[in-house]
């Protein structure tokens, strides 16, 4: 009886959602579904917005009709506020990363009507590059979501596709805060800068309802005991993994052909490597990655097992599938990018791995800071250290 219920009211919201790529024409469907409105729950909006994106597949056009699809949903989502299992200790970290942010956010408004009505625009810009630098530090708490709940819930939920359009927005939220430092620079006036302080603002506020009032609403409960209390002890983003916490014995040798170190001394060897490695096995899932002292690209051990097109945003799952088709046709042997990241050079190179017999066994990522590398010139054949 639920089910039949439960396909009664999808044969009318399905339509309807679709049909938000045009609001202007959806009107015969908005008379059938509205009444349905008010009692929406969380676990059927994570299902249709899955629906949506498998559907339409541009992420660029879902972002517009999910937020409808919120704005319509709001009442019966917000009922309860947080209406989800609470004392767990990952999560209420997660509350309080919203709350922090939610706080920040009430308290600039009132410095943003200031700096519109004054219209100074030297003094504006100034209190805008302190907002800003608030705001790199909170959007941190995306960093976690992507690499420590993205994947767990990927795992465990079927209809898990809101974390591509999460992870999409979240690189939203960071290309703007990139735009308005760049912006703060040139020569625009308040009211264009607004425009982009408006869309970062809304992005942030929508997160958090997107995350509380839907996304743990519908998957905390779903998820098994062991791995909710698990959350906090497989992180490995902020410290190196303890070669004493192998499962194997640590002074078990293994035998590499040209030597025969310990599982702790490779375990050391690859985390002393100042570079980021990446290991991808030939079904395109990360089978290992090394935690350096200072890791340029965040991981946690939950990432182990996920496919290599989920630890990329949307809009680069393209190009990920490019270079993998290259390597398994053996086209190409290396794919390489240059980025700033925090006014660093990073060098990111791709690079295929193939069996005694040719066949393809993966690909490696491995990803440097090579600012200081590109000041190099001449020789130093000398010990440069100070007594």
């Amino acid at each position: 009886m639920v089910a039949k219920t439960k396909i009664k009211r999808f044969e009318i919201l399905i339509p309807y959602c679709l049909g938000l790529r045009e609001p202007s024409k959806n009107k015969k469907n908005l008379a059938k579904a509205k009444d349905l409105f008010p009692t929406v729950t969380a676990q059927e909006t994570l299902e249709l917005v899955d629906i949506v994106i498998l559907t339409v597949q541009d992420m660029e056009q879902v972002k517009p009709i999910v937020t409808r699809m919120l704005h319509s949903f709001t009442k019966g989502l917000t009922a309860t506020s947080r209406p989800f299992k609470r004392g767990i200790p990952f999560v209420e970290k997660m509350l309080e990363a919203n709350d922090q942010i939610n706080t920040f956010l009430d308290s600039m408004m009132p410095t943003i009507a200031q700096i519109n009505k004054n219209k100074d625009v030297a003094k504006g810009k100034e209190e805008i590059r302190k907002v800003l630098l608030e705001l790199e530090i909170l959007q941190r708490h995306y960093i976690v979501k992507e690499n420590h709940l993205f994947p767990i819930v990927e795992t465990y939920i079927q209809e898990s596709r809101c974390t591509q359009l999460m992870w999409s927005i979240h690189d939203d939220i960071r290309r703007n805060i990139k735009i308005l430092k760049i912006e703060l620079e040139n020569d625009k006036s308040i009211e264009e800068l607004n425009a982009i302080i408006g869309d970062l603002f809304f992005d942030m506020r929508s997160m958090i309802f997107r995350e509380e009032q839907v996304l743990f609403p519908a998957v905390l409960h779903r998820l098994p005991e062991e791995v909710i209390k698990g959350f906090d002890k497989e992180q490995f983003d902020e410290k190196q993994a303890d070669p004493s916490s192998a499962k194997v014995d640590k002074d078990l040798k293994i035998d590499l052909i040209t030597g025969n170190p310990t599982a702790s001394q490779l375990v050391q060897i690859f985390n002393t490597l100042p570079v980021d490695i990446t290991l991808v096995d030939n079904e395109d899932r990360v089978v290992y990655f090394n935690t350096p002292a200072t890791r340029l690209f965040p991981r946690s051990k939950s990432v182990v097992g996920r496919t290599v097109q989920n630890c990329h945003p949307p809009e680069s799952v393209d190009i990920v599938e490019k270079i993998l088709k290259a390597f398994r046709e053996k086209r190409e042997s290396e794919a390489s990018f240059r980025i700033m990241m925090k006014d660093r050079y990073i060098l990111i190179s791709y690079y295929p791995i193939y069996n005694s017999d040719g066949s393809y066994e993966g690909t490696m990522e491995v990803s440097q800071d090579i600012t200081d590398l590109k000041t190099l010139e001449g020789e130093r054949r000398l010990l440069s250290w100070d007594k």
